[in-house]
This record gives C-alpha cells, structure tokens and sequence, in this order.
C-alpha cells in the first residue's frame, strides 16, 4: 500500500491534520484529523510504501508498552478509514474507489 501524494500533514494549534491539495480535494474526503502516533506513522507512510505489518512493528519500536493485539485492531480501523475516505493507493482499484482488504475478527475480508 501507499499514499496517495498531494496529501500534507500539519500540526496545527497542538492538533494534526492531514489536507489534500491540488487533484486530491476532489478525491479525498475532508480533513482528515489524528492523533500524535497516527501522524508518526503518516509521516513513514508518506516516504515508503507499507503493510500494515511493517505499522505494527513502526509503533510496537516506539511505544514499548503497546500490545501487538490491540496495535493491530486499531491500524485495521486506521486504514480503513484512510481507504474509504480516498488517502490510499491499492491495488484493488475499482470505478475509481480503492478498497483495502482487513481481517475482521472472523478472519473475512472486509
């Protein structure tokens, strides 16, 4: 996976935030807000194309005392709402939309 580019995070007033600029105001939907290790991770994700395994490793090396269940159930949720609201480029592309593939908790795609 990666970025879509034309995406740029700012701290603004102690609160990130993601804006699109140029093409991407009509592809990605509103701002996009996040907390301090999101925007950690966003700036990785900005350079590099990712797994969310490679996320998981990128937060457990920082927060020494986050649990590897619980770091997964929330990137599945951070991704997902990077897909749906356009941020993300996959491979699955479909009349325009990306979808991006998570395991629920029954092991299904999403």
């Amino acid at each position: 996976m990666k970025l879509k580019d034309g995406l740029i995070l700012r701290e603004v007033a102690g609160q990130y935030v993601v804006v699109p600029t140029g093409k991407r105001v009509q592809e990605v939907m509103g701002i996009l807000y996040m907390t301090k290790p999101a925007a950690y991770l966003w700036e990785y994700m900005q350079k590099n194309e990712f797994e969310k395994e490679d996320l998981i490793q990128l937060t457990l090396k920082r927060y020494a005392d986050a649990a590897y269940d619980q770091v997964g159930q929330d990137l599945d949720k951070f991704l997902k709402e990077l897909a749906m609201r356009g941020a993300l480029e996959t491979e699955d592309q479909i009349q325009g939309s990306y979808h991006v593939h998570l395991p629920n908790e029954k092991n299904e795609k999403i």
